[in-house]
């Protein structure tokens, strides 16, 4: 299926300038297949030109995708995640489809392939957004500017030197995406009982990863899965993991309430054979008025959070958390 049908319910060469108007009319997420780009007059073309190579590249070496040019303007929170909603930021003047597609072939290397073009002009004026669809390529890894990018939980982002060594090899690795949400606040004798959900999804529609494997670590804090105390860590391994049947599951952290007024740390660390390790990591504030019951919003007690994360862009700035890992 192709990424435009599956994100707006019609083929790329059917959209209409008012279906991005409805599309966005609610807030929408980047995702790892998904890209905004809001269009201003400042600065210069060229450069902006650049920017939109660098993410065609990005997804070319990864699973495809779509990237919008002309979105609303992008909200970033503290882990670099964009968010768009609103008015659609076009263009003003006319630009040309073959043309762009040809400075897209003439800048990456090899010359790609699998690539769409869709300018959607606003009624009879010159106003248009362009959307631009990738497959993923078959002839990774590919580079612009002398650099390799990949597309990295939502993000474009200079691709590891052993990710673009495993695509010339022709290795190719699922994608897989972790993560875990607070949903639950109970109490048991002096301590504080916290129920989450743990995800790990493999991406990837046509590649099952082998011997998957999620660990959690919490601190301070007990672990309990299915009533078995696993003291701060748990591992945790699936066989064969397929795009149609994540692994869900759910586990508890008791904190003693003489720890309440430290921060809750949370690391999850997945992988598996074919593809590399990533880490998401989660501080969560229980020194404030915890509300027994379900959750509905865990952003009231979550401090930071940082998703899917290749280990060395994560122990890079934070030997605080290497520390306190160290410490346990």
């Amino acid at each position: 299926m192709k990424y435009s049908v599956a994100i707006f319910g019609k083929d790329l060469y059917n959209l209409t300038y008012e279906d991005l108007e409805r599309f966005f009319s609610s807030e929408k997420e980047e995702t790892l297949n998904l890209e905004f780009k809001s269009f201003n007059n400042q600065g210069s073309y060229k450069d902006k030109e650049k920017v939109i190579f660098k993410s065609v590249c990005a997804l070319l070496n990864s699973e495809g995708g779509i990237i919008i040019w002309g979105a609303p303007s992008e909200t970033k929170d503290a882990n670099g995640n964009a968010k768009a909603t609103g008015a659609l930021t076009p263009f003003d003047e006319g630009l040309d489809r073959d043309k762009l597609i040809n400075k897209i072939s003439s800048n990456i290397i090899p010359m790609p392939i699998g690539i769409r073009v869709m300018p959607l002009k606003n009624g009879d004026s010159n106003n248009a957004v362009i959307v631009i669809e990738v497959d993923k390529s078959i002839d990774r890894p590919h580079q612009f500017d002398n650099r390799y990018f990949l597309r990295l939980d939502g993000q474009t982002r200079i691709a590891p030197h052993y990710l673009i060594k495993a695509l010339i090899q022709g290795k190719d690795f699922p994608v897989l995406r972790g993560h875990i949400k607070l949903r639950r606040i109970t109490t048991s004798a002096n301590s504080v009982v916290l129920t989450f959900t743990k995800l790990l999804f493999n991406t990837s529609q046509f590649n099952n990863e082998i011997n998957a494997f999620i660990s959690i670590i919490a601190y301070p804090g007990d672990i309990v899965v299915n009533r078995t105390n696993y003291n701060n860590r748990n591992d945790d391994t699936v066989p064969i993991l397929t795009h149609g049947r994540p692994l869900l599951s759910h586990f508890d952290v008791i904190v003693s309430s003489k720890d309440l007024n430290k921060p809750l740390t949370i690391g999850l660390q997945f992988g598996g054979e074919k593809s590399p390790s990533k880490i998401s990591s989660y501080v969560y504030n229980l020194n404030t008025h915890l509300a027994i019951g379900d959750v509905v919003n865990e952003e009231i007690y979550l401090t930071k959070k940082s998703e899917n994360e290749l280990p060395s862009e994560k122990m890079s700035g934070d030997e605080d958390t290497i520390k306190t890992l160290l410490s346990m």
